[in-house]
């Protein structure tokens, strides 16, 4: 909070759209961090890794469409990122969530879109199986998915966040 309004916001609809309707919020100054900078600071995304599949709810519902591939893949993300880097705040960044099959183009669109040298860092997510390991295969276990950290510009913000070391680790 500002002192006076709420700011963070989570939005389920069509995201072109929530986009587009976004950036004419900054653009009339209605869209501001809490220190008034306008934009938005912080963006976290998991856009459909072509799978070219229908997903559905916990309830058996439709929930979303990942039929997009190819080029087509590349052109629905590239449109959003576009509108994305012009939405974030001089400071703003973006997380872009992502697997092993869509990383790589991904990663040379944000290049393009918000420039090499606003690349922070790839995370590896690591989505091992608690128990340690999985099912015989017939080819390397896929176990991890690519989050790519992205500024706007040099001056972002990064707040770190720390735990305390365990007494395992201390020993």
């Amino acid at each position: 909070k500002n002192g006076v309004d709420w700011h963070n916001h989570l939005i389920f609809g069509d995201n072109l759209q929530v986009l587009k309707t976004l950036l004419q919020m900054k653009a009339d100054g209605k869209l501001v961090n809490a220190d008034g900078m306008p934009g938005v600071r912080l963006i976290y995304i998991d856009p459909p890794f072509a799978t070219k599949r229908d997903f559905k709810g916990t309830q058996d519902q439709k929930a979303y469409q990942d039929k997009i591939a190819g080029a087509d893949f590349l052109e629905f993300l590239r449109k959003r990122l576009v509108l994305i880097h012009e939405l974030l705040s001089d400071d703003g960044s973006i997380y872009i969530h992502l697997d092993w099959k869509k990383g790589h183009y991904a990663k040379v669109l944000l290049d393009e879109i918000f420039g090499e040298n606003n690349f922070v860092r790839e995370i590896i997510w690591d989505r091992m199986n608690p128990s340690g390991g999985k099912a015989a295969a017939d080819n390397w276990i896929h176990t991890h998915d690519i989050i790519y950290f992205y500024s706007k510009s040099q001056t972002k913000v990064f707040n770190k966040q720390y735990e305390p070391y365990s007494e395992e680790y201390i020993a």
